[in-house]
C-alpha cells in the first residue's frame, strides 16, 4: 500500500509540474547564459530578479525566465551567427570567446558543451520546454520523445531570430547523423567533380562536407579516403593528419618515461590520456604537448604549440620534435599557462626568443624544474 501510494503521489506531482510548466513557469534546474529568473506572485506581479542560489519561499509564488543583460544577449547572437553564418565549429567558437576574455555565467572558460547547450536551447527564442528527460526512482535517466515535451511559446521577445535558431537546429541534427562509409565517399566524389581536386581547405569550405578528421578516423588516413575516390595527386595538404596517430603514441611514451622518473623521486604522477594532463604529487597540473616543426610561407621555421579549449591551471610541457622527421624529441619547453594567452605560440630555434628561458635540454632538466615548482606549492 505504501508503494502504491508513493506511485500515485509521484504521478500527481509530475502532472502538476507539467501543468505549471505549460503555463510558462520554470520548474527548477539551472538557468542558461544571458537569461535571468524573475520571481512573480500568483497574479504575475514581479517580486524582482532572483540572484544565483536564491529560491522562492511562498507556495503561491512562481518563477519566470527573462532575457538577461544586453551585453550577454549580444554574445548569444554572436554565437549563433558564428555557427550558422560563418560555419565555425562549436570548439572554434569556444576558443574565440576565451581568446576575447568573454566571461560566462559559471565563471569558467567556455567549452564545446556550453556552446552546444546554447545552440539547442529554445529559451533564446522565448520558449520554455519541460519534460525533455525523465529520471524515475532507481532508474537511469532517459530522453523523452518530443510528443511528451511540455512547451510554452512566446513568453518574451526572442534573443535570437527564429530563422537563425531553426537553421542552427538543422545543422546540429546533421552534425550527429552517422553517415556510412559509402555516403562519406559519395560526398568526396561530388567535391572532386566540382573542384577537380581535393584538399582539407576545400572540404572545410563545403557546407555539407564532414570534417577531414572524420575521414581520417573512418578510413585510417585522409590519403586513403582520397585514394578510394581516385584522387592520389596531392600529398601536402593532409600529411599532418596521417602523422597524428604517431604523434599521440610518441606523447604517451614520453608521459610514461616522465611519470616513471617522477615516481622514482618519491612523488606521485598520474597521467590522464584523454586530456594529456599529468598531475604531479596531487598539486601541479602539467599539460603535455608535441611541438611539431612547421615551415610557413614567408615565415621563419617554427615549432607550433596550440591552446586547447579548456586548459588546467599549471604548466605546459612542449616537446620539440626534430626538423627532419618530426618524430624524435630534441628538447623540452616548460611554459607557464600565462604564455598561452593566444590560440597558439611559435617556438623558434633562436636563443633570443622570449621562450628561450623556459627551455629544458633533457628530461633531467624537466624533472628538476617540475619538482621545484611542486616544492614551492602549499601542501
Amino acid at each position: 500500500m505504501a508503494a502504491e501510494y508513493s506511485r500515485e503521489l509521484s504521478v500527481k506531482v509530475h502532472a502538476g509540474a507539467c501543468r505549471v510548466a505549460g503555463l510558462g513557469f520554470k520548474q527548477g534546474g539551472a538557468i542558461g547564459y544571458a537569461l535571468r529568473r524573475e520571481l512573480v506572485d500568483e497574479d504575475r506581479h514581479s517580486r524582482g530578479i532572483l540572484s544565483k542560489g536564491q529560491r522562492k519561499h511562498l507556495q503561491t509564488d512562481r518563477v519566470l525566465v527573462r532575457p538577461g543583460p544586453e551585453q550577454e544577449q549580444r554574445i548569444v547572437a554572436q554565437i549563433f551567427r558564428e555557427y550558422v553564418v560563418h560555419r565555425r565549429s562549436q570548439a572554434s567558437i569556444a576558443r574565440l570567446l576565451n581568446k576575447e576574455h568573454v566571461a560566462n555565467h559559471r565563471g569558467t572558460l567556455w567549452s564545446e558543451d556550453m556552446i552546444r547547450n546554447i545552440l539547442g536551447n529554445e529559451a533564446y527564442i522565448g520558449n520554455n520546454v519541460y519534460n525533455r528527460k525523465s529520471f524515475r526512482l532507481k532508474q537511469v535517466m532517459r530522453k523523452n520523445p518530443p510528443e511528451l515535451w511540455i512547451r510554452a511559446t512566446g513568453l518574451y521577445e526572442p534573443i535570437v531570430d527564429r530563422s537563425i535558431f531553426l537553421k542552427a537546429q538543422q545543422l546540429l541534427k546533421e552534425q550527429y547523423v552517422r553517415l556510412s562509409d559509402e555516403q562519406l565517399l559519395k560526398k568526396l566524389r561530388e567535391a572532386l567533380a566540382t573542384h577537380g581536386k581535393l584538399s582539407v581547405s576545400i572540404m572545410a569550405a563545403a557546407d555539407d562536407m564532414p570534417s577531414a578528421a572524420l575521414y581520417a578516423y573512418r578510413f585510417g588516413t585522409l590519403r586513403e579516403a582520397f585514394r578510394r575516390v581516385g584522387y592520389v595527386n596531392s600529398e601536402r595538404d593532409f600529411d599532418y593528419l596521417d602523422a597524428r596517430q604517431l604523434s599521440d603514441a610518441n606523447l604517451l611514451t614520453q608521459a610514461s618515461i616522465i611519470g616513471t622518473r617522477i615516481r622514482a623521486l618519491g612523488a606521485s604522477a598520474i597521467f590522464d590520456a584523454d586530456t594529456k594532463v599529468m598531475i604531479v604529487d596531487g598539486k601541479l597540473n602539467v599539460s603535455l604537448r608535441m611541438a611539431r616543426y612547421y615551415i610557413a610561407p614567408r615565415h621563419a621555421p617554427a615549432w607550433l604549440v596550440h591552446r586547447r579549449i579548456v586548459e588546467p591551471a599549471g604548466l605546459i610541457l612542449a616537446m620539440r620534435l626534430d626538423e627532419q622527421t618530426n618524430r624524435e624529441v630534441m628538447d623540452y619547453f616548460l611554459l607557464p599557462l600565462s604564455e598561452m594567452a593566444k590560440e597558439r605560440i611559435s617556438l623558434t630555434a633562436t636563443s633570443r626568443s622570449r621562450f628561450a628561458r623556459y627551455r629544458c635540454p633533457g628530461v633531467d632538466d624537466v624533472l628538476r624544474a617540475v619538482m621545484t615548482k611542486v616544492a614551492a606549492l602549499p601542501s
